[in-house]
């Protein structure tokens, strides 16, 4: 059992308000009686009776997340815009304190508008509380705030003080990535599915191309679809192309990327984690390898235990001999990261004489998700030791793999090539001498730099007669359409994608391949 050092600090959080705006940047700061109210250009923010003096950490002792979660003692406050117009804002905690650093050992979670707490962060990894908030005028968002000291904390920190600050950061114009990608959203029209050449789309709830006429329709998600996009984004001082802008499960917004190449030369032989050694490398030095085998060459189509999710989400192997793909990405690039959930349901193939997938873009999103049937916390399956494709089916992930997968690094969906088209094929099956002819003419996503062989998906697959088993994962054959393959087999390459924090930044740029937006964090 672990043992833990009890140490009694000093600790207290001075609350300081930072509003700013594109025209004025003041500060202000107060102590006083409870409740209290900060009024900087046009948003106010009030503090709940009693809250402020409740957040002490004072003779705080080092504590497990659901110790900090379940403690009491929270910051609870009000933003308001008090203005006659809208009003773009964020809210953070920066840390005061010079020596030692507390940023690595403070932890915090925050709920918004009552909506219920986030997962706990560090202040190291993420100092806000809430990215890209919007207000209309005389709108207003509610939070509360509980940090604590983290349980790995030694006794670097005893007797010293932690202090921060509350900051409220105003400004009239989003330079937030997600908001300026929404802001290039092309308008529905009824010949837009005809002749739309490329842009920006909003899909509804029940997957189709989103239509702003209609009062009841509601939007799920952002992407580019179509074969001219400006979409092209630098990322760890390479190019990369936007996916689009997804909501998480609390509804904040991320833009997704993935790389435009492909990765090649910098894939080790092997990469030993968890006792296994895992055949990273195929026969050849720069786009053949296994993605997902197992030491022991198991079937093992779950990407939540697959060697190569490793590798691209760690640093260096077990014994510190091997690099991981984390070595080449730099700490400002990896920090823009969020950690994510990926789903990892089956996508349908038909073994006939190509193995192809055969599933359209709109039943492939509802399959990958496992809708209607796998929990969004399940971990490995039970009873369903073969999943069979029937008009019924509902959970479809294979036995003992994993529903859901979180970290930072994945691959692409096989719905995200079929969103990448024209809109008028979103109902048409992905398979071969289907969307190869026509459809695959239509999205950016087929036409990336330097690939010529099929591409390793996320999802496994499972067929309509069910005669296959857990070692099929799917692909993107490089003429254009959906197969799938064995884990055992070394033939498929792989671009990572990643999904970035809400509160990254556009600098500059404009999205075309010679002026790519540049990101900061």
């Amino acid at each position: 059992m672990k043992r833990r050092n009890v140490i009694i600090l000093m600790i207290s959080l001075s609350l300081v308000l930072l509003l700013g705006s594109s025209y004025a940047l003041l500060r202000s700061s107060q102590v006083g009686s409870n409740p209290y109210v900060i009024n900087v250009g046009t948003l106010q923010v009030t503090f709940e009776e009693g809250k402020t003096e409740k957040l002490n950490l004072e003779n705080m002792y080092p504590m497990s997340d659901k110790e900090g979660i379940s403690q009491s003692d929270e910051l609870g406050f009000t933003v308001k815009n008090t203005g006659t117009v809208a009003s773009y804002y964020d809210v953070y905690i920066e840390e005061t304190s010079t020596t030692p650093e507390f940023k690595s050992v403070i932890r915090f979670i925050s709920n918004k508008d009552n909506q219920g707490y986030n997962e706990p962060k560090t202040l190291s990894e993420d100092k806000n509380i809430d990215v890209g908030g919007y207000l209309k005028a005389n709108e207003s968002s509610s939070y509360k705030v509980k940090i604590w000291l983290d349980y790995n904390a030694d006794n670097t920190y005893m007797d010293k003080t932690f202090t921060a600050k509350v900051l409220v950061n105003s400004f009239q114009e989003s330079k937030y990535a997600k908001d300026v990608i929404k802001s290039k959203l092309v308008k529905y029209s009824e010949s837009s599915k005809e002749n739309f050449e490329g842009g920006l789309i909003a899909v509804n709830t029940d997957g189709d191309l989103y239509n702003e006429t209609i009062a009841s329709e509601t939007i799920r998600e952002y992407r580019y679809s179509g074969l001219t996009v400006n979409n092209y984004v630098t990322f760890n001082d390479e190019t990369w192309r936007i996916i689009g802008v997804f909501p998480d499960e609390v509804g904040q917004e991320h833009i997704k990327i993935v790389r435009n190449e492909i990765l090649s030369g910098i894939f080790p032989e092997s990469y030993k984690i968890n006792e296994i050694t895992y055949k990273i490398k195929g026969d050849s030095e720069n786009y053949t390898y296994k993605n997902y085998i197992t030491g022991t060459y198991s079937d093992n189509s779950d990407w939540a235990t697959a060697g190569l999710q490793y590798w691209l989400n760690t640093k260096s192997d077990a014994d510190g001999i091997n690099k991981g793909y984390l070595n080449y990405l730099s700490e400002d690039n990896f920090n823009m990261i969020e950690e994510t959930k990926y789903y990892l349901g089956a996508v349908t193939a038909n073994h006939e004489g190509s193995i192809v997938l055969i599933d359209t873009p709109k039943d492939a999103y509802k399959y990958e998700r496992a809708v209607g049937g796998c929990e969004a916390n399940k971990g490995s399956t039970e009873n369903n030791s073969a999943i069979q494709i029937e008009s019924n089916a509902t959970c479809r992930v294979w036995v003992n793999n994993n529903a859901t997968w979180k970290g930072k690094i994945a691959l692409l969906y096989l719905s995200d090539y079929g969103y990448s088209a024209n809109s008028k094929y979103w109902e048409t099956s992905l398979g071969l001498n289907s969307f190869d002819k026509d459809p695959v003419n239509t999205t950016w996503l087929s036409k990336p730099i330097n690939i010529s062989i099929n591409e390793w998906l996320l999802s496994p697959t499972t067929h309509t007669t069910n005669t296959y088993t857990t070692s099929l994962v799917s692909r993107w054959n490089m003429s254009g359409f959906g197969s799938t393959r064995s884990v055992f087999y070394a033939d498929s390459v792989l671009r990572p994608c990643v999904y970035l924090k809400s509160n990254v930044k556009i600098t500059s740029g404009d999205g075309t391949f010679e002026n790519p937006y540049d990101l900061t964090y």
